[in-house]
């Protein structure tokens, strides 16, 4: 990656910024960084976009969503999720039913073959996941991890 150049807006130490050093700008690098390594498996494997997977993770791991749920656990937008629903859909990768208890709203879950993508992608991901923290000890990804709750959960 090319350097990114110091911008010195004025005299005083608060205004000089150094987009390198930001963290938001660190976390967008970081988030890149790993999207692209992890999206190589399921774009090369199924020609899936990140939020058909993301939604296929979710659902996968053996629970039923409505896609309000899934907006939230998903951390994507009502659009994005709508999307992924019909494209997993369409590929016949998930089934969907009435809610019993909101009958505005539908009950998801992977389908026999949605559960078998899903199945063949996981250790895949996995092995991904190792090679990407493969610079890191066990102490050091556990402090990764703690860190990063700590940040999100803003304590």
């Amino acid at each position: 990656m090319k350097d990114i150049p110091t911008c010195q807006t004025g005299t005083d130490a608060e205004t000089d910024f150094d987009l390198p050093d930001f963290f938001p700008y660190q976390t967008r690098v970081f988030y890149k960084c790993v999207s692209e390594a992890v999206a190589r498996v399921y774009v090369d494997e199924y020609g899936m976009k990140p939020y058909e997977w993301r939604a296929l993770a979710i659902l996968g791991m053996s629970n039923s969503y409505t896609p309000a749920e899934l907006v939230t656990l998903s951390s994507m937008d009502k659009v994005t999720v709508s999307r992924a629903i019909a494209s997993l859909s369409k590929r016949g990768w998930l089934l969907s039913r009435s809610n019993k208890k909101d009958g505005r709203s539908r009950i998801l879950r992977t389908s026999a073959e949605g559960q078998k993508v899903f199945s063949h992608l996981v250790p895949k991901m996995r092995a991904v996941e190792q090679e990407i923290l493969g610079g890191l000890s066990q102490d050091e990804i556990s402090e990764l991890r703690r860190l990063m709750r700590k940040v999100v959960d803003g304590s």
